[in-house]
């Protein structure tokens, strides 16, 4: 390179110049990428669920007896047809989170349904639930398509009859939205019995948490938020 062409190059790093002309003369290194997400794995899921004696001093003490953790969702399509209140009205449903071999589909789930002894028309249970996805951005998009379900359902009444026996009257309230959580509250009627309860799905990096909660009161219910906050707390982070 002449001295002549030194010197303009010189001056071009010196000044403000475009991208191009930085480029081809005054080489930098290349910017810093930032850390991938770090991604919950789906052996982790396990570890997650809080266990049965946990939930129940969160749901004031009341007895509660605890089906085994499930592996798979649950299929409730034929009661409640209606896709947009299925979601709310029950956490883990097949038709709502999709086939787990489809292109960004969800991996691995750990469902369990606890609830109390006797018929007492599911005044008292709760079901927890963890989903991983392979991104969190799979995740996220889940709980987007979760809320716009959910906009479609509230303040809605459902009528449902399991072997010709009515289920307890179902009915949705508002949707509380936020960037990563979705909170329903539902009231159900069995007679002159009542119950109030709780629906929250949250998201924490590739993890999905859906909680149902339900207690006999005619109070709010937030005992779902504190579930699901708790196994959020599970969660691992990155190093």
């Amino acid at each position: 390179m002449t001295r002549a062409r030194r010197l303009r190059v010189a001056a071009l790093c010196a000044g403000s110049v475009s991208l191009t002309l930085v480029a081809a003369g005054c080489s930098q290194p290349p910017a810093p990428q930032p850390a991938a997400s770090h991604l919950v794995p789906d052996s982790a899921l396990n570890g997650l669920l809080l266990d049965p004696r946990d939930i129940q001093s969160v749901m004031n003490g009341a007895p509660l007896i605890a089906d085994p953790v499930n592996s798979a969702m649950d299929d409730n399509r034929n009661l409640l047809p209606n896709l947009n209140c299925l979601g709310v009205w029950h956490p883990g449903e097949t038709a709502i989170y999709g086939a787990p071999d489809t292109p960004g589909a969800w991996s691995s789930v750990r469902r369990q349904l606890l609830r109390a002894p006797g018929n007492d028309q599911w005044r008292s249970s709760v079901v927890q639930s963890v989903t991983s996805y392979p991104t969190q951005d799979a995740a996220r998009d889940f709980l987007a398509q979760s809320a716009d379900r959910w906009a479609r359902c509230t303040n809605h009444t459902v009528n449902i009859t399991l072997n010709d026996q009515r289920l307890p009257r179902w009915r949705s309230g508002e949707l509380d939205a936020a960037p990563d959580r979705l909170r329903m509250p539902i009231s159900r009627t069995a007679g002159t019995a009542s119950s109030s309860c709780e629906h929250v799905i949250s998201l924490r990096t590739n993890v999905v948490i859906d909680v149902l909660a339900c207690a006999p009161r005619t109070t709010d219910v937030s005992q779902a938020s504190e579930i699901a906050d708790r196994i959020a707390s599970h969660v691992p982070t990155a190093e």
